[in-house]
């Protein structure tokens, strides 16, 4: 954002000078005053060395912003939906190409697996989260995004008769 001042200086004008000086027209109440623009050079050399002092690193990725990103991506299948595979055998862990620290967690119906996401969403089916001491877990929700935050590892656990699809950022 480049932030803009402008000076204007309205200086009333003795009557000598206002016989001298014609100015276009500009009034204060009944009195001429003088718009002197000459101070305009120097507040754009400011403005500029405002701008060029500001840093062109990208705001830190706080949770939040992170789970906005995993709540946008979740909403695009065009661009997961594909990668999605489904083995019997296994829980599939599936990296999301463009998405740095994102993949896609297949669950098959039963199954489970260890995590260590900071943000998670349900994208298909049931799955349960069960944190280290916790009983029977607490249910991952299609379109909410939940935030764990740092060192808080957890399973996942399939909890319907189908597979389960969710998006997990890291």
């Amino acid at each position: 954002m480049l932030l803009f001042f402008l000076v204007l200086s309205l200086t009333r004008l003795t009557r000598s000078q206002e016989l001298e000086f014609q100015p276009q027209p500009t009034h204060e109440g009944t009195t001429t005053v003088n718009t002197d623009l000459s101070v305009a050079p120097e507040i754009a050399q400011l403005a500029t060395a405002i701008a060029s002092a500001r840093p062109d690193t990208a705001a830190p990725r706080t949770d939040g912003r992170i789970a906005g990103d995993l709540a946008d991506l979740a909403a695009v299948p065009q661009r997961w939906w594909d990668l999605v595979r489904f083995d019997p055998d296994r829980p599939l862990r599936i990296h999301v190409p463009g998405a740095p620290g994102v993949w896609l967690l297949v669950l098959p119906p039963g199954a489970a697996a260890d995590c260590d996401c900071r943000q998670a969403t349900a994208l298909a089916g049931e799955a349960v989260e069960i944190a280290a001491g916790e009983g029977p877990g607490r249910p991952l929700r299609p379109g909410r995004v939940r935030v764990h935050g740092t060192g808080s590892p957890h399973r996942l656990r399939g909890a319907g008769h189908g597979y389960s699809v969710s998006l997990h950022a890291h």
